[in-house]
């Protein structure tokens, strides 16, 4: 099992109501993606930590599976049409469970 999670630095500007709005689409959409299992999605508590405001958590059964979800077209939509607009830096990390 790998554990995908992604970070969101926030543009200057960008409004608690976007970044909402942000989580909803990604807990809407990405979920559809095959190969995405268990998406957890959630804003920080406590200000944002070096300015990562937002966390993405999401399981693949494999390597090939995420690979796969990385270049799928509705990912690729995602990232740019939806996040892109809001997103200044990404941060991402995958770990691998036994």
């Amino acid at each position: 099992m790998i554990c995908h999670v992604v970070f969101y630095k926030m543009k200057p500007g960008v409004t608690a109501e976007q970044q909402g709005a942000l989580v909803e689409r990604a807990r809407q959409e990405l979920p559809r993606i095959p190969g995405v299992r268990n998406l957890r999605t959630g804003r920080s508590l406590e200000g944002a930590p070096e300015g990562y405001s937002v966390a993405l958590v999401m399981d693949f059964e494999n390597g090939r599976a995420l690979e796969a979800y990385r270049v799928d077209p509705d990912h690729q939509r995602f990232v740019k049409e939806i996040a892109g607009p809001l997103v200044a830096e990404t941060l991402r990390f995958d770990f691998v469970f036994t």
